[in-house]
């Protein structure tokens, strides 16, 4: 899972099972967490949640007034495109942290979030689905923790699109010696 873990170009419209997605969540708490905070707070959207038209409706009105182009038609795409994105999202998980008793535990608090979710990422590939990490426009508005019933102490780390990929890119990776000093 760890060498084909990949961000999907896009998602079939197979749904994701809610077992399967528990057991994603489940895998995800497992990550590094020192002091045992526990700071992870997932909202799960899945394909057919009555809540998905509202986050739909604030990625694309965040799309809107992100799209630095001033042609009215180009910024109207901008806002469908990621309306869209998140309305045919098989699964949708937003991800938070809490805040820690002091700057040092925030740190490691969001850290840990980051861990669960290269494990939630990588149990997606176990299962045979796929994660997309995003902290783009569908994590952006700031009615969105408001909409999810977050805590607005917390911090968003990012939003997971869970699902089939449609299309899996391939990557590279430069070889970890050229970032790597053996003392």
């Amino acid at each position: 899972a760890l060498f084909n873990r990949r961000s999907p170009g896009g998602f079939t419209n197979d749904s994701v099972d809610t077992q399967v997605l528990q057991r994603m969540l489940d895998a995800a708490i497992w990550a590094p967490n020192h002091r045992l905070t526990e700071p992870w707070r997932f909202f799960v959207i899945t394909h057919d949640s009555p809540r998905k038209q509202e986050i739909a409706d604030l990625a694309g009105e965040t799309a809107w007034g992100q799209s630095t182009n001033p042609n009215p038609e180009q910024k109207q795409r901008a806002a469908d495109t990621n309306r869209r994105r998140v309305l045919e999202a098989p699964a949708l998980i937003y991800a938070y942290c809490t805040a820690g008793r002091n700057e040092e535990e925030t740190r490691e608090n969001y850290a840990a979030v980051s861990c669960a979710l290269q494990n939630l990422s990588l149990a997606a590939v176990a299962e045979g689905f796929g994660a997309q990490w995003s902290t783009g426009n569908v994590a952006k508005h700031p009615k969105l923790a408001e909409a999810l019933g977050a805590d607005q102490e917390w911090s968003l780390v990012a939003a997971l699109f869970v699902g089939v990929p449609s299309k899996t890119p391939t990557s590279r990776r430069t070889k970890a010696s050229a970032f790597t000093t053996w003392i």
